[in-house]
């Protein structure tokens, strides 16, 4: 029997919740394996499974764009840190809050700063040049989009998460993060747009310690991640070789199924991406080997 249109959209959203419910438990105890933890955060294998649990709840209670996954995976390589490595914790872009939440509640757990820097006040008017800006807003900018205002997200992060552990910085990134003082340890990008994402990486990545981590949302855009591979991009302006990107098209593994990023926006799309991309400070992502090269 051939199903109808409508029915079949039935079928994949009940296919995708139970790859869920069948998944997750194990996906948070494989997650939150680690033998690199520091013993000084007090955070054996067992509160590291019961804080996965606690990020996959935060992220059925909190509009979030990106995924308890991916939050998990920074909450590790955040515990995974030495504890006298000095740098507070940035998020760039938190929207309603989702992520901002669960880094709460790791930063608090390791003493840690974080620092949330967004507009709220959604995305910002395109800059000429800007791909996904100009295709966000091709029939005019629309205020607000993708916005939620700062008394939302101190609201989620007072119900669900740690907000002692917070400090919040308003204002287009532009206007914002030139203001930006202090060792960072790791920092999370979810900016959409190239602009911002060039505001972010201009600014905030002098901050950024030796070995300390870079994470980002839009993992699927290849010519967005291109960025990390540039070798002009990385001379110009850090003078210094490009750093790379773990991760870059696909993100990096954790639990889920192969996707499509061509159809990824269609209805009948069975398969669901929760992942994230990240880089570190210090690699080089350089091609040295020219052997017809005198």
């Amino acid at each position: 029997m051939r199903l109808s249109y409508k029915n079949r959209l039935r079928l994949i959203r009940l296919l995708r919740g139970c790859w869920s419910a069948v998944t997750t438990p194990l996906s948070i105890i494989i997650l939150s394996y680690s033998f690199k933890v520091s013993r000084a955060y007090g955070m054996p294998w067992n509160k590291r499974i019961w804080l996965g649990f606690r990020f996959w709840r935060n992220n059925r209670r909190v509009q979030s764009g990106t995924s308890w996954r991916a939050h998990l995976l920074m909450a590790m390589k955040l515990l995974e840190m030495d504890p006298e490595l000095k740098g507070d914790v940035i998020e760039c872009g938190c929207w309603k809050g989702g992520a901002t939440v669960n880094l709460s509640i790791i930063c608090a757990i390791i003493g840690r700063r974080l620092k949330v820097y967004d507009s709220f006040e959604g995305l910002p008017p395109p800059t000429d040049g800007d791909p996904i800006a100009e295709k966000t807003f091709a029939k005019g900018f629309v205020p607000g989009i993708f916005g939620g205002t700062l008394d939302e997200v101190k609201n989620n992060i007072e119900r669900f998460g740690e907000i002692s552990s917070c400090s919040f910085h308003p204002g287009w990134f532009e206007n914002s993060l030139p203001q930006h003082k202090g060792e960072i340890a790791m920092m999370f990008l979810d900016v959409d747009f190239y602009s911002s994402l060039h505001d972010c990486l201009i600014n905030l990545w002098p901050h950024l310690i030796e070995s300390g981590l870079l994470f980002l949302d839009e993992y699927v855009n290849l010519p967005y991640c291109a960025v990390f591979y540039s070798e002009r991009y990385w001379d110009k302006y850090f003078s210094c070789a490009p750093p790379g990107l773990i991760g870059a098209g696909t993100g990096v593994q954790m639990g889920k199924i192969y996707w499509d990023p061509e159809i990824r926006q269609d209805p009948r799309q069975i398969h669901s991406p929760e992942s994230v991309a990240f880089c570190i400070k210090g690699t080089k992502a350089l091609w040295d080997f020219y052997p017809d090269v005198d």
